[in-house]
């Protein structure tokens, strides 16, 4: 198979983007997807210095730190939070990354104080999903624990009825769905992913590295048959603190192990 395997920098936080890139790429790994810790690593113009580093960046998750800006619906920050998603678009294009992450937005729990509070919102993520379609981004809607994306039928529910176009499409993370008490390789096979993020769950922990963990990894591998994206390995950063190059090693030799052997 071609070798479509990935690893998020958001793994090696808090090192800058770049050198997180550079470790990922010495590490053998041919892709990886960046999660930007700030407003400069999110700008097209990091293209050029992730260029330098090596290795494609196949995908692109909508900074954690930035969040609050999407899912906000005050006016003015509702417009910056458009601006801050064509930008994110444009780097995408930049990089040649297949891939924009995001996650669902919470409903109003009051559904009268949609229109205010909720509607704007969905208009962020719709303005998003139609710049990517312009730029021939997918853009990646990952299930949650918690939300309308805890289960299958939830994420596919949440994903039409919000809008984004043809750009949109369902992805899974195995760490989300074992939080949501879900079957990753079930979920996998209902809902056709567009992306994948693998890491492992063992009772309270979460985000293991892929293979230290219960999750049945071979079932995992059977119910990705026929998938075409990236398999994107993102273990939680604290795992990563120390010792990241013989780690990430290892990361690589799972998942080649997985897949090939």
């Amino acid at each position: 198979m071609a070798n479509k395997y990935s690893f998020s920098t958001a793994a090696l936080f808090p090192r800058s983007a770049a050198d997180s890139l550079r470790l990922v790429g010495s590490a053998g790994f041919a892709h990886a997807e960046l999660m930007p810790q700030c407003f400069a690593e999110a700008k097209e113009s990091f293209a050029l210095k992730a260029e330098k580093c090596g290795i494609h960046v196949a995908s692109v998750h909508y900074p954690l730190a930035m969040f609050s800006m999407l899912y906000n619906a005050g006016e003015g920050m509702t417009r910056e939070a458009r601006e801050f998603g064509a930008e994110l678009v444009r780097l995408c294009a930049a990089l040649g990354a297949e891939v924009l992450v995001v996650h669902p937005h919470d409903p109003a729990k009051d559904r009268s104080l949609a229109p205010l509070l909720e509607e704007p919102i969905r208009r962020n993520l719709q303005i998003l999903g139609e710049d990517c379609a312009k730029a021939g981004v997918t853009l990646a809607i990952e299930n949650s624990p918690k939300g309308p994306g805890r289960t299958p039928a939830g994420l596919l529910e949440y994903i039409l009825g919000l809008g984004a176009g043809p750009a949109a499409g369902p992805m899974v993370d195995t760490t989300e769905a074992c939080e949501a008490d879900e079957n990753p390789a079930d979920f996998i096979r209902a809902v056709k992913p567009v992306h994948l993020h693998l890491s492992d769950h063992s009772g309270e922990a979460k985000h293991l590295p892929a293979g230290e963990g219960e999750v049945d990894w071979n079932a995992v591998r059977d119910a990705l048959a026929g998938y075409k994206g990236y398999y994107t390995l993102e273990p939680l950063y604290r795992f990563y603190l120390d010792e990241p190059e013989r780690k990430l090693g290892k990361a690589l030799a799972f998942i080649t192990g997985l897949m090939e052997g």
